[in-house]
């Protein structure tokens, strides 16, 4: 379906991330350390299960115990009822398997305060990795294009090589070739999935998934309603599970409202900055619009980021970045770290902070893809992504934060251990809000917020 030869479609304007270089591609890391902690690598991050149990008589004068293989054909189970049951055991359990707590070994990931740290917890990723890292899940990163591959003046970011790609689309050239002419949407698709644990520069939050790659904004960050809505559309048709879109403009379309209906209708997550305006700006769409996931930015200490925009579309909060500022004393300013290239130079590839909403999306991006790995049903998703956000602000639901801070790890074993008959989630309404021509508008304070 094309949908994009519409000349008189509205200009839809990226939220541009203040930007500062940082290093050079190949630096060696400051003291020369290469890995952050243990070196694990995650062939497989599924715990094993035990193959033998835990055995304690009743007449050990000492806290001994003997292990007990399973032999062939008798489960785990079967062996602890039959020990459990004799009269000189004390108990029987079984043998379960213990881990480490996955770091990876990408030297500049000590810099990413976003995704894990020992103060604030940024996003809580290394529990999260330890029960998923995206395997089998395909996220579409609608922007500027990714630096995926070597194609003409093109070539692929060296900390994307070992990243999973799968055909995507370039709205604006009408091509198959949808590579990145800006630097923005490079360092976006890092967010989700920076290739990891490769012994180079940094981390994504779900490294093992797949990125689709769909350029639907120019090399000035602009972009239309049209080409954005064909983007969606492609990306649905083609098998994305989630559609990432860092940028956004303040009219709502009916043709990109009927595109991301169209996604949703087909099982499709969609997750969007929700502005770099500040608050009291006006609605960013598509982060307004029904059945999107609007994300704010936060900063390293938890504080909404002062550009970012805050109101009734904003659902969820995530790193964002400040690149004014150094809180965690770490030498370098509290932007969010990623691989791109400089502007106009598209084979001048550094690690460079950046700051917006544009950063804070592809984390809940990242993290929608480590709940659709670990099993959970994608109407399940938004729920479960609201329920276990670290709650900041005024409590539950707020302007700047909405449901809170974004939780993987909090998020991911939710979903391996869900709780019995959980309660539905209320519908919530807001105090003084009406509805014209289609957009929201304001009438008095807003104490809670209405679902989308």
């Amino acid at each position: 379906m094309n949908v994009r030869k519409m000349a008189s479609s509205i200009a839809v304007a990226m939220m541009v991330a203040a930007i500062v270089t940082v290093m050079n591609v190949g630096a060696t890391d400051a003291g020369g350390m290469h890995a952050m902690s243990e070196n694990v690598r995650l062939m497989n991050t599924d715990t094993p299960e035990p193959t033998s149990i835990i055995v304690r008589y009743t007449d050990a004068s000492a806290p001994v115990f003997e292990v007990v293989e399973a032999g062939e054909g008798k489960s785990i189970e079967e062996l602890v009822g039959e020990y459990n049951a004799a009269d000189n055991v004390s108990y029987a359990e079984p043998n379960y398997i213990v881990h480490v707590h996955t770091v990876p070994d990408d030297p500049f990931y000590r810099y990413q305060w976003n995704l894990d740290n020992p103060v604030y917890g940024g996003i809580n990723a290394e529990c999260a990795w330890n029960i998923s890292t995206g395997n089998d899940v395909v996220v579409a990163v609608l922007d500027t294009g990714v630096a995926y591959e070597d194609y003409g003046i093109y070539h692929q970011a060296p900390d994307l090589a070992g990243t999973c790609f799968v055909q995507g689309y370039d709205v604006v050239n009408d091509d198959l070739h949808p590579n990145d002419d800006h630097a923005h949407g490079t360092h976006v698709a890092g967010t989700v999935a920076q290739t990891t644990n490769n012994r180079k520069g940094v981390a994504g939050v779900a490294f093992n998934c797949s990125i689709m790659p769909v350029k639907v904004l120019n090399e000035t960050g602009y972009g239309t309603d049209a080409d954005v809505a064909e983007g969606i559309i492609y990306a649905t048709d083609n098998g994305a599970d989630i559609i990432s879109m860092s940028f956004g403009g303040h009219d709502c379309a009916q043709t990109l409202k009927d595109a991301v209906d169209y996604a949703h209708s087909h099982g499709v997550i969609l997750v969007a900055s929700a502005g770099n305006e500040g608050p009291g700006s006006p609605p960013n769409y598509p982060a307004a619009c029904d059945h999107v996931i609007g994300v704010g930015a936060t900063t390293y200490d938890e504080e909404v980021a002062y550009y970012s925009s805050t109101g009734w579309w904003v659902d969820i909060a995530a790193p964002g970045g400040d690149v004014t500022v150094d809180r965690n004393g770490d030498g370098y300013a509290d932007g969010i770290l990623q691989q791109t290239f400089a502007t106009g130079c598209p084979a001048d590839f550094s690690y460079w902070f950046y700051q917006g909403t544009s950063m804070a999306c592809p984390h809940v991006s990242g993290v929608v893809a480590l709940l659709l790995a670990d099993g959970v049903n994608p109407a399940d998703v938004e729920d479960l992504l609201m329920s276990t956000a670290e709650d900041h602000g005024e409590t539950g639901w707020d302007e700047g934060y909405g449901w809170g801070i974004v939780d993987a790890c909090a998020a991911c074993e939710a979903a391996s251990n869900p709780e019995p008959n959980p309660e539905p989630a209320p519908t919530l309404t807001p105090s003084g809000m009406t509805l014209l021509i289609g957009l929201m508008a304001l009438s008095g304070s807003v104490v809670m917020r209405r679902r989308k």
